[in-house]
C-alpha cells in the first residue's frame, strides 16, 4: 500500500507530522508520499512559492523512515489528483494507492477534475475529527476502498500564518527557523490587528480621535 498525502502545507505543522505518524501506525503502508500542491493550484490564493513549502517538508519529515517528498505538482498547469496518481501508479508500478484527506473535502469532491475515474481507481483515507458524523455514501456509490482515522487538534497552517510568534509552537523548530531565514508570512498578522482592536486602549484611542 502506497498513501499519498496531499495538501498546501502553508506551512506544514505538527498536525501533518502527527497525521503522517498515525497513518504509519494504523495502516503500515510501504510508503507515505506526500503532495504538496503546486502554484498553480486554484482553490488557494495566498500560497508562498512551491520551492519554500517544498523545503519545509523535508525539515518536517526527515527523520520518518518511509516519507518521500514529492515534487509531481510542481507544474506550470494543475492537471488534479487522478492524474497525478496515475504518474505515482507508473512510477511505483502499482495501483494500490490510497489519497489520504480531511473531512472538509468530502463535500466538494464531485467538484474534482476527473473525480469518477479517481474514485473507481484509487482508494481513500479520510482523516476524521473524533465524534464527528461524515457522510460517505459517496464511497459507497462508486465501490471505493476507504478507511477513516480519527484525528483532533487546534493546530493550524492558518493561524501559524496569521501571526507567527504567537503560534510558533504548532510548528517544528526547524520549521520556524526556516520561515525566519527567508522572511516568511509577514503580511498575515491577522490575530495581532484584532486582539488590538478588541482592546480597551485603542477603542478610547479612536474616540479621543473623533471627538478631536
Amino acid at each position: 500500500m502506497i498513501l499519498v498525502y496531499g495538501g498546501s502545507f502553508n506551512p506544514p505543522t505538527k498536525a501533518h507530522l502527527e497525521i503522517i505518524n498515525l497513518l504509519n501506525e494504523k495502516l503500515n503502508p510501504e510508503k507515505i508520499i506526500i503532495l504538496p500542491v503546486g502554484n498553480k493550484y486554484t482553490w488557494k490564493n495566498n500560497l508562498i512559492s512551491f520551492e519554500k513549502r517544498f523545503d519545509m517538508l523535508h525539515l518536517l519529515t526527515n527523520e520518518v523512515r518511509n516519507v518521500i517528498v514529492s515534487d509531481l505538482e510542481n507544474t506550470t498547469t494543475f492537471t488534479g489528483t487522478y492524474d497525478a496518481l496515475n504518474k505515482i501508479s507508473e512510477i511505483y508500478e502499482t495501483k494500490d494507492i490510497y489519497f489520504v484527506f480531511g473531512t472538509d473535502h468530502l463535500e466538494t469532491l464531485r467538484q474534482w477534475i476527473n473525480y469518477e475515474a479517481l474514485l473507481k481507481t484509487y482508494g481513500f483515507v479520510i482523516i476524521k475529527r473524533k465524534n464527528y458524523e461524515i457522510d460517505l455514501s459517496i464511497f459507497k456509490e462508486y465501490n471505493t476502498k476507504h478507511e477513516v482515522i480519527s484525528y483532533d487538534s487546534e493546530v493550524s497552517s492558518t493561524k501559524v500564518r496569521e501571526n507567527l510568534e504567537k503560534f510558533k509552537s504548532y510548528i517544528t523548530k526547524e520549521v520556524y527557523e526556516y520561515i525566519v531565514a527567508n522572511d516568511l508570512y509577514k503580511g498575515e498578522n491577522l490575530w495581532h490587528i484584532k486582539d488590538l482592536l478588541k482592546s480597551k486602549w485603542l477603542h478610547q484611542k479612536l474616540q479621543l480621535a473623533i471627538q478631536n
